[in-house]
C-alpha cells in the first residue's frame, strides 16, 4: 500500500536528500507501507498564499511513478488550498516533472514554472459530478 504524508521524521528521507542544510525544510513523501520504502519526496516551503516546489525526487520511475507523484503533488495542494495557498512555483522541474507541470497550465516564468490558481486546475469537478 502506498502512504502518502508528511514525515515525522528527517531521518526516513535524509538518503535522497543528504545536504544538512536541507534538514529543516518541509518535505512530503509516499512509502510503499508493505516494505517500508520512500517512492519519492518533494521539498518545499509555502508562505501566505503560495507554495513552492524546490526539488522532486522519484525513485519509482515510469507511468506507476507518475502516478505516484501525481498523488504526491494532488496531496500537497489540497493540504495548501485548505492552509490559503493559490499560487504555485515549481524550480527545476525537468523532463517528465516539466511535462507534468506544463500539462496542468503552468507557464514558464524565467528558470520555474508558475501557476497563479492551481486549485481550479488540480481539484476540478468530474465530469459526471453534478454541479450542486
Amino acid at each position: 500500500m502506498v502512504k502518502i504524508g508528511f514525515p515525522k521524521d528527517f531521518s526516513q528521507i535524509q538518503a535522497l536528500f543528504p545536504e544538512k542544510e536541507k534538514e529543516r525544510d518541509l518535505y512530503i513523501v509516499a512509502e510503499d507501507t508493505a516494505k517500508s520504502e520512500i517512492l519519492g519526496a518533494v521539498r518545499f516551503f509555502y508562505g501566505a498564499e503560495q507554495v513552492d516546489i524546490y526539488e522532486m525526487i522519484m525513485t519509482v520511475k515510469g507511468d506507476q511513478g507518475m502516478a505516484i507523484f501525481d498523488g504526491i503533488i494532488r496531496t500537497l495542494l489540497y493540504k495548501m488550498a485548505e492552509d490559503g495557498c493559490i499560487s504555485i512555483t515549481v524550480a527545476g522541474a525537468t523532463g517528465e516533472f516539466a511535462s507534468y507541470f506544463k500539462e496542468h497550465e503552468f507557464i514558464e516564468s524565467g528558470d520555474v514554472l508558475i501557476h497563479k490558481a492551481f486549485s481550479g486546475e488540480f481539484f476540478k469537478p468530474c465530469a459526471g459530478c453534478s454541479e450542486k
